[in-house]
């Protein structure tokens, strides 16, 4: 009965969604930012600064993954950035991701607390479909129930089936779906029925990633929308993302881009320009993981 009217409570805050908020409700209880720093490619001493940056620059939310290869050098920033009183750990939301192939679940989240530096995890992502995804889950579940972890999710998971198997098959339901999203795939579909859920959706390439970036911050639509509000390309994508619901981590090793993207907070969009954006919706990914 508490897990119903948990899920209940965080579906009706997602529909309800204030435009201004700065985090959620998840349905595990605990609050999310809506804007974080992805750092997927970023390395060493670079992933390190990027995240100092974007803790000074106001961040609350960072994500990172096992596969990365990063964690350390996210711990470091963390630590550095709450060592010079710019923020409390408990006020930063931190996300990592776990590999679905393997073997040892348990010991690798274990091994994330510790290259990390932190005593939990706030949110811990089953990385994508693997050969071992119940076994990992579990571990996830597992975890939660010891406090090393507060809440858990899955990743590159698209569709109502592949997500409704995670709701209906272990002891906790994800709080979060991050996938590939951004103004040419939307997939209002998935967002509008995980809604219902209780359940948020993450946006990882929200300008497109790599490659890709040129036709999103160059389009005449979102240019023009950037203009009416004396705003960048950047920021009205991001500003969009949060409107339509979704948490969205922009990714950057760019002081300046990183507080760019995350000057947001001072304007809204219309209706009309959403409508806009939302007509820029093609149902194409980049990416097939």
């Amino acid at each position: 009965m508490r897990k119903a009217i948990g899920l209940m409570l965080a579906s009706l805050v997602v529909i309800c969604a204030d435009v201004s908020a700065q985090t959620v409700k998840l349905n595990s209880g605990y609050d999310m930012p809506v804007l974080g720093l992805g750092t997927w490619t970023l390395k060493g001493d670079v992933a390190e600064k990027a995240v100092y940056s974007a803790l000074k620059s106001g961040y609350r939310l960072i994500d990172t993954a096992k596969y990365y290869g990063n964690e350390t050098e996210v711990g470091r920033g963390i630590r550095k950035a709450v060592d010079e009183g710019i923020c409390r750990r408990e006020d930063v939301f931190i996300t990592t991701k776990l590999v679905p192939w393997s073997n040892s679940p348990d010991s690798d989240i274990d091994d994330s607390l510790k290259k990390l530096g932190v005593k939990y995890i706030d949110l811990v992502l089953l990385h994508q479909h693997g050969s071992n995804d119940d076994s990992v889950y579990r571990a996830m579940c597992r975890a939660v129930k010891a406090g090393k972890v507060r809440s858990i999710g899955i990743s590159n998971f698209y569709t109502e089936k592949t997500v409704s198997y995670f709701i209906k098959g272990f002891d906790i339901p994800p709080a979060v779906v991050q996938n590939e999203n951004h103004i040419f795939y939307q997939n209002n579909t998935l967002r509008e029925w995980a809604s219902g859920q209780g359940i948020y959706i993450e946006s990882w390439y929200p300008f497109g990633g790599r490659g890709h970036t040129k036709e999103h911050l160059q389009n005449p639509a979102v240019l023009e929308i950037a203009r009416a509000h004396k705003k960048s390309a950047a920021q009205v994508i991001v500003r969009w993302h949060i409107q339509a619901g979704y948490i969205v981590i922009p990714g950057s090793s760019n002081p300046a881009h990183i507080a760019e993207n995350y000057g947001v907070w001072d304007f809204t969009l219309t209706d009309a320009e959403m409508s806009q954006l939302e007509g820029l919706d093609k149902g194409a990914r980049y990416e097939n993981w």
